[in-house]
């Protein structure tokens, strides 16, 4: 997970067809079969475009996983499930955008609704990192809560549901982290021997920040919290940032 662009306004005239959709399923006694059928033609349709355009603009270079961010995503997410919530699965505002893999993994899951646990968290209108962090080996990791005595419930049950921790992820990111670490200490290096000015540096950091690979550690160490980690912290000073 990471920060995402804000949510972009669809015309008037598009939310009135997706509210449009939504009384159909609602006026349907079989709501749940009613939500399936008409998501899926609709989502067939052309004029349904403007969704998946405007989930990839949300996702940024590379169209990366919403959820992971390690793979390239493909599927429209229902947040909230349309099998459990079928009066939602019209809805602009519970539409993500994600890979196969944590579509797979969620399936119709929406703690505390359909099982026991906290609510998921919604990377499009929560900040990730009040919930996470990423360790030193690149690790996604739920934070302690001094006031629980434990760690996040809220960030173990959304890495538990997506499996967040599946080693393929992990590994992706801890040499993400690795490679960010050695640009970092380079670029520090050339600044402090006058072979890159301080313009420079700012500009190469924003290059690291486009790029697709990982952008949940990117997004950590160089806009969230770890930015105050060495050699982020130096790094950023020097850029001004």
């Amino acid at each position: 997970m990471r920060t995402l662009l804000a949510r972009p306004e669809l015309s008037a005239a598009f939310l009135r067809r997706l509210a449009a959709k939504a009384a159909l399923i609602e006026r349907d006694p079989d709501k749940k079969g009613a939500a399936a059928r008409i998501y899926a033609s609709s989502r067939q349709a052309q004029w349904f475009k403007p969704v998946t355009d405007a989930l990839k603009q949300m996702a940024g270079p590379g169209e990366r996983c919403m959820i992971c961010s390690g793979s390239e995503s493909s599927q429209v997410e229902h947040f909230r499930p349309k099998a459990a919530f079928p009066l939602m699965a019209m809805v602009w505002a519970n539409f993500l955008w994600i890979c196969g893999i944590c579509n797979q993994s969620k399936g119709d899951r929406f703690p505390p609704d359909t099982e026991d646990g906290e609510l998921l968290i919604d990377p499009t209108n929560e900040n990730v990192w009040d919930f996470f962090f990423v360790d030193q080996f690149g690790n996604l990791t739920e934070r302690w809560r001094p006031d629980l005595n434990d760690i996040d419930p809220r960030a173990h049950i959304t890495i538990t549901i997506f499996s967040l921790d599946r080693d393929a992820l992990q590994e992706s990111r801890q040499l993400r982290l690795e490679d960010l670490k050695e640009k970092a200490r380079d670029a520090i290096n050339l600044l402090a021997s006058g072979r890159i000015s301080a313009a420079d540096l700012r500009e190469r950091i924003s290059r690291w920040r486009l790029q697709p690979f990982q952008p949940d550690v990117t997004d950590y160490f160089l806009h969230g919290p770890g930015r105050l980690e060495e050699p982020f912290a130096e790094l950023l000073d020097r850029a001004g940032r």
